[in-house]
């Protein structure tokens, strides 16, 4: 029998770290109902084959959640887009024999309720066991704090940060930032880099979720490298 998870009044999506720094394309309503997925399954329960992880989407709940004119017709593309998507795991999350790149699908089923208004998800085992079961190396953001980001990079960028908000301090590569955007294969330079993705992803955290965020350039010469992120909640940033 399978197990059915049901919905947390307190809304909170806990990924291992592979997860997070993962190279995937994905629209923001995808993101929003996989992140809505995740919330309802609990961390701390370890993956049973037998039982594969569930969820169940209403309309009425995507309204509540995200909004929009017609939920249902959101959350049907969702789930379908996302049962072509798969995700590639960053070759520094994996283990040293691992292979050189590995890649995963997120949705195993998806089964339809036109006249309810609803959806049923099973997530594949490969991303159920990077879900549940997790004593260490995992990352745990409230949906509230990112409901009002419309922008993918953003999202994605809320959660690498979250990954350090013990330090509120992070640093990473142009190569593993490029990663984790799902822009590493375009041949535009750093300059695009940072006006169309980084740039607009900072300026909407700070406007619409609960963390503040600077920038700092890492140079190699007058090469930019990478970037460090210094980042507090909303009510900490006058300490910067």
């Amino acid at each position: 029998m399978t197990e059915l998870i049901t919905a947390k009044d307190n809304l909170k999506a806990t990924q291992d770290n592979q997860l997070i720094e993962a190279c995937y394309t994905m629209s923001l309503n995808e993101k929003r109902l996989l992140l809505f997925g995740i919330s309802k399954i609990n961390p701390s329960t370890f993956p049973d084959v037998n039982k594969p992880f569930k969820f169940e989407m209403t309309a009425q709940e995507w309204k509540e959640q995200f909004g929009g004119d017609n939920p249902w017709l959101m959350l049907k593309r969702s789930a379908k887009k996302l049962m072509g998507r798969t995700l590639t795991l960053h070759s520094k999350t994996t283990q040293s024999n691992a292979p050189d790149e590995t890649m995963l699908n997120w949705f195993e089923e998806a089964k339809f309720f036109n006249k309810q208004g609803r959806v049923l998800v099973t997530f594949t085992r490969s991303v159920q066991v990077r879900l549940a079961g997790m004593l260490e190396q995992f990352t745990t953001i409230d949906l509230l704090a990112v409901s009002e980001l419309t922008s993918i990079h953003a999202v994605r960028l809320y959660e690498l940060l979250s990954q350090f908000k013990s330090t509120g301090y992070r640093v990473m590569t142009i190569e593993d930032f490029r990663f984790a955007m799902d822009v590493v294969n375009t041949n535009k330079g750093t300059k695009y880099l940072k006006n169309q993705v980084l740039n607009p992803a900072v300026k909407q955290l700070n406007e619409k979720s609960d963390l503040f965020c600077i920038v700092e350039d890492i140079k190699d010469g007058r090469t930019i490298t990478g970037f460090k992120f210094i980042f507090r909640t909303q009510e900490q940033k006058k300490l910067f």
